[in-house]
Formats: C-alpha cells, structure tokens, sequence
C-alpha cells in the first residue's frame, strides 16, 4: 500500500517480535525497519522480517522516513529512545511500564505532548473480555456498591530468566516485580474499578539472587469505596494464570486470564464476557494504534492513562519504604513539585 504507515520497531528481541508480527498482519502499516543495540540481533531480525536494521533509533527514524514505531527495550530505557523518535515527529506506542522512576515517566510523557505526537502505552490485557466486562458493570451499577477486588500475579521464572538477560532483575533498569510482572494486574484492578487511592504494602525478593523485589503483597482503598489487595510474585511453583476478582453488593466477576469464570448478580444477569473489537492482546493494540493514527484519535491507552498504573506502583513503593499507608495522589503531587 502506497499510503500505508512506515512502521519500526525498537528492540529486536522478546517483545519487538511480538509487534512485528502484529504489524505484519495490519493491512494499513508497512514494517519497514528494526533498532537494537546488538547489532547481530538487529541484523537477524532485519533478515527475518525483510527490513532495513539499525543500532540508533533516531538514525532509523531518519533514514527509513518512520510514520510510526513500537519501543520494545528494557524498561528503564524507553526515555531516551521514545525522545528520539518524537522529537523525530514519529508516532509511538510503548511497551508497559512507560518507565521506572517518577522523574523519568513524567519526562517521557511531557515530550511526547511538545512533539504533538500520537502515542500509546501498551496494556494488552485491558483488550480481554472479563476486564472489560468488569469495568463495564460496576460503572453502570449491575455490581452494585464495590466491597472488594483483587488480582493475583502468581508466575514462576527459573534463575535463568534472571541470569540470562542482564537487565532482568536489576534496579536501574527492570525495577523488579512492580514494575515488570505484577504491573499488568496492577493496570486491570485500578482500571476495572475506577482507581486506587491508598496502598499499604510489603515487598522482598524471596527466592532470586536479585537487586529488586520479586515478591510483593499490596493492600489497597479503592477510590470509589472498597479495600483490595495485589499480590505478586515471580517465585511461586506452579505458575498460575492472572486472576481478577471484583465484589460488589449485587454481584461479583472473577476472571482468570483466558476465561471468565463467574459473572453472577442479584438481578440474574447473564451478560457474557465480550473482548475487545479488534481482537485480544498486542495485536488488538498493535491495530487500534494503527487505527487512531489513520483517525486522528488518542489509542486506547494513551500516556496519560498509562501514567495512572506507574502512580499506583509509585506509591506502593514509597509505601514499602516508609511502612505506612500512602495515597497516590499525594506521591503524584509530590513527583510534580511546586
């Protein structure tokens, strides 16, 4: 297609091919470049999806005339590289979580506005149909008066994960299970039920030789009424499926990643769990993000919204320092300043 969006990807390995498949499958967007900084690991991904390759992300956008790009590196790396290509003028969609640290989300997303670009976060899991079908019935009431959620994060990773890849585990750039596995439930409880206010919490690394935790367990006060709580961890054997469960006065929904499981009311409600238009997981995101660059439009998570998530693990973790209950909106005010 003529008219079609040049798309790139940064960070060929694990993620980056997740979205070029994607982006394979999209008949509006072309993929016609790669960024990594092994340049071997570039070069084969060039190789396998017919592209030109690249160790500098602003060179690619350059060269390659990029219309749009997926970041798909480390997490403590999207700022730079997400700088790069707005201020290139290119559409971007990044990889969760949007970064780290406070200072560094808040930076990533004031450029992405100075350039005026069209950027998004992704949160795949938000495409599902129980998530959906969760947000969906307690903001039109058929759960009635939300009394308790929560969502568990119970997955298992050997020590080669950590010892395999050189950023996993690390404090400058993963920022351990907050930031890069329990992140995901995190996004679906304050999403589904309107937001989280306060956090009390609890974290280590009970099982890995690691800098950051792999551990967590969070009690939360929703905004809208309610107590909740996170629990993570990459240490538990059996690997468990994500689950979320939400509690109201008139029904309750739990949802364990690939099916719903319960949807029941006082009302006898029957609705069924409908996913997301274009599909489920990265593709869907992959294609509305497409799709809101034809349109003119904001994604279905723009930064922003995706910034609501980091604000939660931002303060989950100044819980954990100081031992005492914490609201969001105040470490929010404090990472604004005056």
């Amino acid at each position: 297609m003529d008219n079609a969006i040049r798309y790139g990807v940064v960070g060929c390995a694990g993620m980056g091919t997740n979205h070029a498949d994607a982006i394979e499958e999209i008949d509006g967007a072309t993929l016609v470049a790669c960024a990594d900084v092994d340049e071997g690991i570039a070069r084969s991904f060039a190789e396998t999806y017919d592209t030109a390759w690249y160790t500098d992300p602003a060179e690619m956008a350059r060269d390659a005339e990029l219309d749009a790009a997926s970041v798909c590196t480390p997490n403590g790396t999207h700022l730079e590289i997400v700088t790069a290509l707005a201020e290139a003028g290119v559409d971007v969609l990044c990889e969760k979580p949007l970064e780290i640290t406070p200072e560094r989300t808040n930076e990533l997303v004031d450029v992405c506005e100075r350039a005026d670009v069209t950027a998004g976060c992704i949160f795949q899991r938000r495409t599902c149909g129980g998530p959906r079908l969760a947000r969906e019935a307690l903001a039109d009431g058929r759960l009635g008066e939300l009394v308790l959620g929560e969502v568990q994060v119970k997955w298992y990773r050997e020590p080669s994960y950590y010892d395999d890849v050189g950023w996993h585990g690390t404090a400058d750039v993963d920022g351990g299970i907050l930031h890069t596995q329990a992140l995901h439930g995190i996004d679906l409880l304050q999403w589904a039920t309107g937001g989280i206010e306060r956090v009390a919490a609890k974290s280590e690394a009970r099982h890995h030789d690691i800098e950051v935790p792999d551990t967590v367990v969070v009690s939360v006060e929703f905004a809208d009424g309610g107590y909740g709580q996170i629990t993570g961890s990459t240490a538990v054997y059996p690997q468990e499926p994500i689950t979320l469960r939400v509690h109201g006065t008139e029904g309750s929904i739990a949802w364990y990643e690939d099916e719903l499981e319960s949807f029941e009311t006082i009302d006898g409600d029957d609705a069924t769990a409908e996913p997301f238009h274009l599909g489920t997981g990265i593709p869907a995101q992959v294609r509305d993000f497409v799709e809101a660059i034809e349109e003119n439009r904001e994604p279905m998570v723009p930064l922003p919204e995706a910034r609501k998530t980091n604000d939660v693990v931002f303060a989950i973790e100044a819980a954990i320092e100081r031992e005492e209950w914490v609201d969001v909106a105040a470490v929010r005010d404090e990472r604004s300043g005056p």
